[in-house]
């Protein structure tokens, strides 16, 4: 593996680890959250560096808020969804 690759994986583990530190309601819909937004980009081809790195930055803020002890669940909102708001 890359050295990029390490780290997507890093983070990828350290978002379900966290997920388990939360209440067991929302356990399952988190899990299924961050598997869903990791998938979405598996495509990405890997020189496409400053895209995943961008990527990375996003997934470590999405990742601090889970980690906050004040955070108990998140949600998703489609583009669809946010459209009709």
């Amino acid at each position: 593996h890359s050295g990029i690759q390490r780290q997507v994986l890093s983070l990828y583990r350290s978002c379900l680890r966290a997920v388990k530190s939360k209440p067991a309601e929302f356990q399952q819909t988190m899990n299924d959250l961050a598997r869903s937004e990791f998938k979405k980009h598996k495509a990405i081809p890997r020189t496409d560096v400053s895209r995943i790195e961008y990527l990375m930055r996003l997934g470590r803020k999405q990742l601090n808020r889970i980690m906050d002890e004040n955070v108990s669940a998140v949600s998703s909102v489609t583009a669809s969804e946010r459209d009709k708001i």
